[in-house]
This record gives structure tokens, sequence and C-alpha cells, in this order.
């Protein structure tokens, strides 16, 4: 594995008369320096004759680096197949994914979901690995995925000397299917009073997969608005679910298989690398952890503005690349933005209810910590002010919204094919299948010249108002959906206005 990315490892072996020593070439790590040791137990256990015998085990390709120990049981099998008299029959079709322990049985190790989610992709058509539960890998097709518990009888079943039923095998339980997520706050769009306009605003943002930026004094809402934004996305497929699983795996974070998108809400004192990703190891970091789902980032005024910066990339693209002097990996970012901020240092810069007591500079101070070319990636920039406990009607819930922010992405599947949202798909895609007429073409270059928006600006309206007409079952964008897209912006630029 190189990140998220899986690649084919031929392991070969040579087993010739000299002095006794077993070697490992093909960039190994320390990790697989150590399986020797391991190696060496397994063939004593098997009885297998390696006195005054030289083992050479070969990694190919050569000039890609190996980490892990997964592959501890396929360079037994390959030392096996120079010793034994009649070599087992194993195909380039078959691929093993396992670590052993000294007494020759198969054990998992970190990293190994994502590994066997990758020989899939790579075309394996049969992955033999150890006694895990992994009920929810075996929807896919032709590929046969076999769990065994030891090389005795990994050794039989390729000889086709059994054939184990493996319902009845004690198997180490990885997850179960939860309809929630138990790490999340459940706060239902119903219990929050008033907030017409947010609401409204943070439903596109669901269905089309916008941006937004909540903005208002302390106390308003803007928490608790983002908390409960995740509540009306809807539910992951089974492919989402399955990569979302494979990725907290390789963070070593703990998240069930949950049909639910994940909400991730870091610190603003995280660093860069837990943000983004990286380190001397590389694992994916919070925009990687929120993928498929919400990542928000409360006091945004107090993340430093490299932080910040380092968002506009994966915000524009839907992955994250690392690059380190040893490797480069690649990590799936495609999130939806909430983010959260005071106006001012005090917090009540254009507050009806208390004096601002922050100077002009230090407002500017404040909200220059985002960059402008990052508030320009942001869909949706709102203003709120502080709501009274009244009663104020009967709220939807977030059942009933989600029923809608599903049907709308339905069709944007259906339109784009399962890998795109309009807040992410190519602008050629988006203006193909918009339906946009000359006239209101004109009007959005007209609106745009007359604000001195920008380019991303304009196709920004196209997209939110192909969302709108989204919700509203519309095939193409209409008239009203064009006009709302346009009040949306318009209303933008006031929310960060310095006094």
């Amino acid at each position: 594995m190189q990140g998220m990315k899986g690649h084919r490892v031929a392991v070969e072996a040579n087993v010739r008369m000299e002095r006794e020593q077993c070697v490992i070439i093909g960039l190994p790590d320390a990790s697989i320096k150590e399986s020797k040791e391991r190696l060496l137990s397994c063939l004593h256990a098997l009885n297998m004759d390696i006195d005054m015998k030289k083992i050479t085990i070969h990694l190919s390709p050569a000039d890609i680096r190996k980490s892990g120990t997964g592959f501890d049981c396929a360079m037994l099998l390959a030392v096996m197949q120079e010793v034994l008299k009649e070599p087992l029959p194993i195909d380039e079709s078959t691929c093993v994914i396992a670590t052993l322990s000294l007494n020759c049985e198969l054990m998992p190790f970190h990293g190994m979901i994502p590994a066997i989610q990758q020989a899939i992709a790579l075309g394996f058509k049969r992955i033999l690995i150890p006694p895990i539960d992994v009920f929810f890998l075996n929807r896919v097709g032709d590929v046969e995925i076999v769990p065994l518990r030891d090389i005795y009888e990994l050794v039989s079943y390729l000889r086709g000397q059994i054939s184990p039923d493996f319902d009845t095998y004690p198997r180490i339980p990885i997850a179960d299917f939860n309809t929630t997520d138990m790490n999340q706050t459940t706060t239902d769009f119903s219990s929050i009073r008033g907030h017409k306009v947010a609401k409204r605003a943070l439903e596109i943002s669901a269905a089309g997969g916008h941006h937004v930026l909540l903005t208002g004094p302390p106390g308003c809402g803007k928490s608790m608005l983002a908390d409960a934004f995740h509540t009306i996305l809807p539910d992951l497929t089974h492919e989402e679910v399955v990569e979302l699983y494979g990725i907290y795996h390789l963070a070593r974070e703990n998240r069930g298989l949950s049909l639910r998108p994940p909400y991730r809400h870091p610190h603003h004192s995280a660093s860069s690398v837990s943000l983004i990703g990286g380190g001397t190891y590389p694992k994916p970091g919070e925009i990687s952890l929120s993928h498929r789902g919400v990542l928000f980032l409360d006091e945004l005024g107090e993340f430093s503005r490299k932080t910040l910066d380092m968002l506009r990339q994966p915000m524009e693209m839907g992955e994250v690349t690392i690059n380190r002097v040893k490797q480069s990996v690649t990590y799936p970012s495609n999130f939806i933005l909430i983010a959260a901020t005071n106006p001012c240092p005090c917090g009540y810069s254009g507050s009806n209810e208390r004096y601002c007591t922050c100077t002009p500079r230090q407002v500017n101070a404040y909200r220059l910590k985002a960059s402008g070319p990052l508030f320009d990636r942001l869909d949706f920039i709102l203003s709120l002010q502080n709501v009274g406990l009244q009663e104020q009607g009967k709220a939807e819930t977030s059942a009933i919204i989600r029923e809608r922010t599903t049907r709308a992405r339905e069709m944007q599947w259906e339109r784009y094919g399962n890998q795109w949202l309009n807040g992410n798909a190519p602008f050629q895609l988006l203006d193909e299948t918009s339906g946009l007429n000359d006239e209101q073409k004109n009007l959005v270059q007209r609106i745009c010249f007359e604000n001195k928006w920008s380019n991303r600006t304009q196709i920004k309206l196209i997209r939110i108002a192909r969302t709108i007409a989204d919700l509203e079952g519309e095939r193409f964008i209409s008239e009203n959906a064009l006009q709302e897209a346009i009040r949306w912006k318009s209303i933008a630029p006031q929310a960060m206005e310095v006094n």
C-alpha cells in the first residue's frame, strides 16, 4: 500500500546449498526484515529441511519500497515452493495477505482491510487471508475471499484436500453495520429554533456538496447548526461505507461500518499535519477522515493562516497528495466544509445586543486569518443573529429534510455518475447538463460584471442554481433557481463587511 493505492508485489524465493542464512531484498522496511525470524520459526515447525541452505527472498518490483508485515505468509509459501518436492498450485490470480505467528498461525495486521480492497481492485480472483470477519466484502462479484486459520490449513486448501466451511470458523470480529455512529452528535434540525434562512442554505449545501461559512456573535447557534448538519446528509452507499472504513483503519481510528456520513470537529489548536495528513509515516488527516461527510472548523479565526490555506487544494480536487522524500501518498478528501467564526476577537461586531470593543484594525486582522482565495471557495457565507427561545412553529425534522437531499443527490448521481455532485463536478460536465439558455447565461455574466465577481463566482452561481433545481425535482435550471442563487451570493459580502 502507498496511501490508499495498492500495488502488486510478486514474492519469489531461491534456496541453495550454502552457509545457513535468510536474506530479504527488494527495498523492505525494518518490519519486513524482522519477518525472517518468523519465517525460520515456521519452517522449523513445518519440519522443512533448511540446514546449510541460503534462502533469498525477492519482493518485486525492486524499486518500490515495501512496508508492513502482510508479506509474511506469501514469503513462506515462496520458500516452500522451492523446498517441497511437489510445489503448491498457486497461480497469478491468487493473492496472499497475512502475517504469521511463530507457530504458523495466520494473523491480521494494521492496514489489512484497505489491502484486501485494493487486491480486489487489482483484479485478483482468490484472496487468502486470516480468519477475520469480512462479510461486508462478500458482495464483490466473482472474487473468492478465503479466511484460513494457519499454514497447515492453507496448504491443505491449496492442494484441494479440504473444502472448509468458513461460516463455522471462529473469526476475529471487525465491526458491525450500524445505522448511526455513536461517536457523532445527534442534534436534530427540529430542535433548532429560528434560523430559517440558515437552514435553507444548509439543505442546499447537503444536497449539492457546497461549503458554508457561519459568522455571528457567541451563542447565536453556529455550532448547533453545524452539529445538526450531518443528520440531513443522505446515507452512504455500501461501496462508500467500505471505502471509509478502510481510511479509518489506516489512520488507526475507531469507526464501525456506519451508514451515516462522518462528522469531524478538530480543535482550532490542531496542527496542519493532523488536519491535512502526513507525518514521518504518512497517515490520513482530518480532511480524509471526513471524506464523504462533514469537516466542521469552529473558531475559524483561531486557526493559523498557513493551515487554512492548505485546505484550498483538497477542497478543489477532492483528494490530498502528501509528498515526502521517500514516498508520495494520496488520500481521498471529498468533504463538505462547515466553518464558523465570530465577526471579531470579542465576537460582537455588528451585534444589536452588545457593543464591540475591538478596533477596526483588530477586526481586519482577525478576518484576514482566512485568505481571499479560501473565502472564494465557500459557496455560502451566512451572518447569524441571536434568536429568542419563544416558540416559532413546528420545525421540520432532519429525517424529512434528508428525504429531499437524498432525492436531489439521486438526480445528480444519475446525471454525473456516483463520483460527482453539483459542488465538485467538472464545469464542462456541469455546463453540458445544466440546460442554461443564452438569456440565463447573459444574466449571470451581467450580474457578475456589475458586482465585479470572479469567474469562479459565476461557476458557483450555476452550481448552486443546479442544486436548487434538483431539490425542486426540475430537469433543468429554472429562472427561480437562478434568481435564488444570485440572492445567496448577494448577501455573502455583507457577512464579511468590516464596520
